[in-house]
């Protein structure tokens, strides 16, 4: 594709396998970027929040946003770049859900790029694709991160090994229970057991992602039965697991 062509573009897209680690996407002013996995899934975070984002998701980054993004594994990673005077996203980070019509869309789109969208199938699909992600719903996959230096090196650990019992991240952090509760609280909204839960039905998400059985993952994070693990599950995404990854 010529310099040319890629310099008037207005719509551009990568696709290429990540090795586990930090993913390294270009980023420029002025541009806002969609990305997806095309299987497997990585995990997002900016200073306040942290997400999952498996395969029928998209996360959704407005121009100037600095997000760290990694993967546990290798993964396929597709990025859609938008300019931001089109308009198609909002102001704030999130995640979308992908109805399997717009997940296509957005495949499309990454395939067909770059496009100056002077022609009139250029302009349909990128209406068609704004349209529809506007009117997807934000999937709720993330986790609010404390800013205080002592309850972020806690919640950093239970994001790494949500099997490990809570005393021991407490022990390792070097704080106590009812400081900590109260910094959680305080900066998240939710007490630290809310926080944990979740970041232990996150965590799952993931490794359901990889198609890892219900038993073996509710052991992977920490629950000690799988109809423990289910109703917590449900507790937090509203669906249990099979039925969550199925849709």
């Amino acid at each position: 594709m010529s310099n040319s062509r890629q310099h008037r573009s207005r719509v551009r897209g990568t696709a290429i396998t990540h090795p586990p680690g930090l993913v390294g996407l270009p980023t420029q002013p002025g541009w806002d970027y969609l990305v997806f996995a095309h299987a497997g899934l990585f995990t997002a975070m900016t200073d306040d929040r942290a997400w999952t984002v498996p395969a029928h998701r998209v996360l959704c980054v407005p121009s100037g946003t600095q997000v760290r993004i990694e993967t546990a594994r290798r993964v396929a990673v597709r990025c859609l770049y938008v300019r931001s005077d089109l308009g198609m996203l909002d102001a704030e980070v999130r995640v979308a859900s992908l109805a399997p019509l717009t997940r296509e869309l957005l495949m499309h789109a990454v395939v067909m790029a770059p496009m100056r969208l002077e022609t009139a199938e250029e302009n349909a699909l990128m209406t068609l694709l704004a349209e529809r992600l506007a009117n997807e719903p934000t999937a709720q996959l993330h986790l609010p991160l404390p800013s205080d230096r002592v309850a972020r090196d806690l919640a950093l650990r239970v994001m790494k090994e949500p099997a490990v019992d809570l005393a021991q991240h407490l022990e390792a952090a070097n704080a106590g229970r009812r400081t900590l509760e109260r910094r959680f609280k305080s900066e998240t909204q939710m007490s630290l057991g809310q926080w944990r839960r979740r970041a232990r039905v996150l965590a799952a998400v993931g490794m359901l992602g990889q198609r890892e059985s219900v038993t073996s993952v509710a052991m992977a994070v920490g629950y000690s039965s799988p109809s423990s693990f289910v109703s917590a599950f449900r507790a937090e995404l509203g669906l249990p697991p099979r039925e969550f990854m199925r849709r």
